[in-house]
């Protein structure tokens, strides 16, 4: 299997399991998967910062590390309606 078919998988698996816990009926579980992600974009911003001194540069890192976060909390609040 290519790396491309293990990253599609990988990210298959992980959506599965949020949907899972979305539907949980503590909501917690599944606004802590998007804090976390959020926290792990900041890091990064963090740690970029030393590589650049640009901060349009550094806001589009933000902008790019949060579109998982994005995503995750589009699936929890779809699956968390109903």
């Amino acid at each position: 299997m290519s790396k491309t078919g293990m990253w599609l998988l990988l990210i298959s698996v992980l959506c599965i399991i949020l949907i899972y816990v979305a539907k949980k009926k503590t909501k917690w579980f599944g606004l802590m998967v998007s804090i976390l992600s959020f926290v792990v974009s900041i890091f990064i911003v963090i740690y970029s910062k030393s590589m650049t001194s640009s901060y349009l540069i550094l806001f589009i890192i933000f902008i790019i590390a949060n579109i998982p976060t994005a995503a995750q909390l589009v699936i929890f609040f779809k699956y968390r309606e109903k």
